[in-house]
């Protein structure tokens, strides 16, 4: 896919993403608890990935490679789980925009890092000053959306 493509559907993702927090409570009230929303969310992940790996000739993850790779990976399905359970428990109480908010500049920092590092086995990109001043004004953004609200 062309950048720009790219761009307008990671977009369209974080207009998503910012969805399922309202979703996510939603369910947790019918299903008895953030824990059993957070099982509800992924078993419908899951099942999601099932059909597109088994129906577009994708696959299911290969035994060998899995026990062959750094233990510090499966880090990634715990991150996930984290997040979920907080998005649960937390957009009820400060609201999604306040949430969102938090959790784009908190990826923004940490994404800078990551990039100038080259953390993870990926490719170092240096940051500037002018990626400073970026993450700095969301920050402020976030204390201008979140800071004034009560919870």
């Amino acid at each position: 896919m062309q950048t720009p493509v790219l761009i307008l559907t990671a977009l369209a993702a974080g207009a998503l993403r910012a969805a399922q927090g309202p979703i996510f409570s939603r369910s947790a009230l019918h299903a008895g608890g953030a824990v059993p929303a957070a099982i509800l969310a992924f078993s419908v992940g899951l099942g999601a990935l099932l059909a597109i790996g088994l129906l577009g000739g994708a696959g299911l993850p290969r035994p060998g490679g899995i026990a062959g790779m750094p233990a510090w990976i499966w880090s990634g399905g715990l991150i996930g789980t984290a997040v979920v359970l907080l998005t649960i428990h937390a957009v009820p109480r400060i609201g999604t925009a306040s949430f969102v908010s938090a959790v784009v500049c908190g990826q923004l920092i940490a994404a800078l890092f990551y990039d100038h590092v080259g953390a993870f086995g990926m490719t170092p990109r240096r940051i500037g000053w002018s990626e400073i001043a970026g993450a700095v004004l969301l920050l402020s953004g976030v204390f201008l959306i979140a800071g004034n609200r009560q919870g």
